[in-house]
């Protein structure tokens, strides 16, 4: 990848540790918001704010460096990205907060760290990928951490509908990240992420509205833990996290970037413990070891073979990252509706693209 090389190492691992913390204590966070403010509004707040200041960053961007290809996005890129708003940022770390009302911070991350099990499972009956033995038994691993956590016949058992909108929203990350390998995006990461980020918002918000929410917000849950722990989800788990992690796909390989699903769990299960008090059973240590291994072993690469991917399976194409970016010169706009050329081609990586809370 450009930049690799001449990138300081210790620039990553800075980085990776942002990264690792910020969408790690961003469960914590989510924890202490639902407290006082109501889980769907306030992740639509959340994303809402972040999505229009990224966007906004955007614009300003496009404007100062118009031969830069900062173009505006067509309506095909908006329905693409409000589809995986509504399937990423809303379903899955919407859910997630949703269901932190009822279970710890800990189980929540642990739930939302098996979105790579889901997406391995969409892309083998949606794309017919073939998966290697040792994804297989990532999977396994993965689905056995699931089971060790959320039984209900343990002696403290979470919440089972809780638990169940948590693993739902997994499942919709994984869905969506699948869709969006072929879906429309703009040339910008943070412009996809910024859009996805707003479609979100707006649907949690008007989601939020229709179940009688804003009934439940006054003066003082906004002046309260509650209202600092969702400033905190906008400046570092939406700005920070996205912002850097788009750095790190840049100067570092996405595999090492993609580190973060099965670090980040763990994280959060560690500050749940210290900052919130919540219990850390063995069958916690069992679940968070088998989801963290099977992960590794879904998203870590092995050395290929001649004419072969990084998984051993299949005959090897550049990762998605690493495709060559659009011509950044060229002027005009297309219609909204007008084909760009690039319809089946593999968009950029969007940062809401990834698991990430």
């Amino acid at each position: 990848m450009s930049g690799t090389s001449v990138t300081p190492r210790g620039g990553v691992a800075a980085a990776l540790v942002v990264v690792y913390i910020a969408w790690g204590s961003t469960f914590v966070a989510m924890r202490v918001a639902v407290r006082s403010l109501p889980p769907l509004t306030m992740s639509g707040v959340r994303f809402l704010a972040a999505g229009l200041l990224l966007y906004g960053w955007c614009l300003w961007r496009r404007r100062r460096h118009p031969e830069a290809g900062w173009r505006a996005p067509t309506r095909r890129e908006w329905r693409a990205s409000a589809v995986l708003g509504l399937a990423l940022p809303a379903a899955g770390t919407g859910g997630a907060a949703w269901a932190e009302q009822k279970i710890p911070a800990g189980t929540a991350a642990l739930l939302l760290a098996t979105i790579p099990v889901w997406m391995t499972i969409t892309s083998r009956i949606v794309d017919n990928e073939r998966i290697s033995v040792r994804t297989a038994g990532g999977l396994a691993l993965g689905v056995a951490g699931v089971v060790v956590l959320i039984n209900p016949l343990a002696a403290r058992a979470p919440d089972p509908l809780a638990s169940g909108v948590a693993l739902g929203g997994a499942l919709c990350w994984g869905c969506g990240s699948v869709y969006a390998k072929r879906a429309p995006h703009p040339g910008q990461p943070l412009l996809a992420s910024g859009m996805e980020m707003i479609c979100a918002g707006v649907a949690l918000c008007l989601i939020g509205a229709a179940g009688g929410e804003f009934g439940r917000i006054s003066a003082a849950s906004l002046i309260s833990d509650s209202g600092l722990a969702l400033g905190y989800l906008i400046v570092f788990g939406s700005l920070l996290g996205y912002s850097t992690y788009e750095w790190l796909l840049h100067h570092a390989s996405s595999q090492l970037a993609g580190t973060y699903a099965f670090a980040s769990p763990l994280v959060a299960v560690i500050l749940g413990w210290w900052l919130l008090g919540e219990q850390i059973t063995r069958h916690t240590l069992l679940a968070a070891a088998a989801i963290a291994v099977g992960v590794a072993l879904i998203m870590l690469p092995r050395k290929p073979g001649p004419g072969q991917d990084e998984t051993g399976d299949q005959p090897r194409k550049p990762p998605v990252a690493q495709l060559p970016a659009p011509n950044r010169h060229q002027h005009g706009h297309p219609s909204d509706d007008a084909p760009s050329g690039r319809e089946n081609e593999p968009g950029p990586i969007c940062c809401c693209d990834w698991p990430a809370p």
